[in-house]
């Protein structure tokens, strides 16, 4: 499994709200499996637009950046 280049500064972190990293851990624990093959893969993008849409979010928007942000941080 390949893991996102990007690190995040505890800061950052700390400011995605509990809720949506549980709701993050859950969506990664539901479809593990597609994850793991799409990131090794090297197919970030489908995997962000997998996430957009299976939370029903504007990738543009806050929501999408803090969204992207957690699911970067646990994946």
């Amino acid at each position: 499994m390949r893991r996102s280049k990007k690190l995040l500064l505890f800061e950052d972190f700390m400011s995605i709200g509990k809720e949506l990293r549980q709701k993050v851990e859950k969506y990664i624990t539901k479809n593990k499996k597609e994850l793991n093959s799409l990131a090794d893969e090297d197919k970030f993008d489908e995997i962000y637009q997998h996430l957009y849409i299976g939370f029903d979010i504007e990738p543009d928007s806050p929501e999408g950046k803090d969204l992207k942000q957690a699911f970067d941080s646990i994946f």
